[in-house]
């Protein structure tokens, strides 16, 4: 007899809970690494989103089911995530905004854990962004040698980041070593470049994130800063840029791989991560805001379960067709 079960899809001995905690566990060195760089701000930033998210997520199911739903920390990390790509100078109650909305308006009207349609923290950051833009790109120079003030950040000298300037067309003095060791303008967890790729290689090791997923989604992404770099440089240094700053990997190491939103089957998977790759450049290319990372992950979000039905499909038909052909 099959069980009916809600997603996110885990194996048997994995829980809901159990994946949430490798998600939160991540999270610190990568806050902790802006904190060595800012003092302590971002931390407060990143506490700021998951406060919010706790308390909204609490309101919402005491209007629901009359008590508090936040037992699989799911909220924690969605308001984690959102404070973890903010920019440090941000001011704290955009972190805020963006988990509240997240919680109560793409996560608990559907029904809470499981059934939401996109990526909670996907959508409370592109909400900021369209509402708070000023607040979500201007970054503090990475050469302070000071922390950032909590509250007056007016004085702060900010510098553009690379993304920043390849969106103007021009060059950018950060090389492979700058890149590799976070010494450049950018979100809270997104600088931290040697720390994702590990944290990706953690929660691979955890199945709680699949590299059909990651892997297409980084190769089509360097084929596409290759071939099409969006200022005069070379291809080797268009591919370094674009994959190591703005929220291009920090979006393919936790939002993209989240088993509510992205597909169960391995060939939709793979499919997934083409598509959002495909639509992450395209809104580099041409799209408005600095990082537009999280609205194709909103975008991708939507053709998951397409995706799934499709391919399955797919592979069932060619399977039938391979066994009749076995058996002229």
């Amino acid at each position: 007899m099959l069980k009916a079960a809600t997603a996110p899809h885990l194996r048997a001995a994995q829980r809901p809970t159990y994946q949430s905690y490798g998600m939160l566990l991540c999270l610190v060195p990568l806050t902790a690494f802006s904190c060595l760089h800012y003092g302590i701000r971002p931390l407060l930033l990143v506490l700021s989103g998951i406060l919010s998210a706790l308390v909204t997520e609490c309101i919402c199911g005491l209007f629901r089911h009359g008590r508090p739903t936040m037992s699989d920390a799911t909220c924690t990390v969605t308001g984690g995530l959102i404070g973890a790509m903010m920019s440090p100078l941000a001011p704290f109650w955009v972190p805020a905004i963006g988990s509240a909305f997240a919680i109560g308006v793409v996560k608990m009207p559907f029904g809470g854990t499981g059934r939401n349609i996109f990526n909670p923290a996907a959508a409370g950051m592109a909400f900021c962004a369209v509402c708070f833009p000023t607040r979500l790109f201007m970054y503090p120079d990475p050469t302070l040698t000071d922390s950032l003030p909590l509250l007056d950040t007016s004085a702060v000298i900010t510098a553009a980041s690379p993304t920043a300037q390849l969106n103007s067309g021009g060059t950018t003095s950060y090389g492979w070593l700058s890149l590799l060791s976070g010494d450049f303008p950018g979100p809270i967890g997104s600088t931290g470049v040697l720390i994702l790729l590990a944290c990706a290689l953690y929660l691979f090791a955890r199945r709680s994130s699949s590299p059909l997923i990651l892997v297409p989604y980084l190769i089509v992404c360097a084929i596409g800063a290759a071939l099409f770099p969006r200022a005069s440089i070379t291809a080797v240094t268009s591919v370094s840029l674009e994959l190591c700053t703005g929220l291009l990997l920090f979006s393919g190491v936790f939002l993209l791989s989240d088993p509510v939103t992205a597909p169960r089957f391995w060939l939709a998977r793979i499919l997934y991560g083409v598509i959002a790759a495909i639509l992450t450049m395209i809104l580099r290319h041409y799209g408005r805001f600095e990082c537009g990372e999280f609205f194709a992950v909103m975008l991708v979000n939507s053709f998951s379960p397409l995706l799934d039905r499709s391919c399955w499909h797919l592979t069932a038909l060619l399977r039938r067709k391979r066994e009749e052909v076995a058996q002229i």
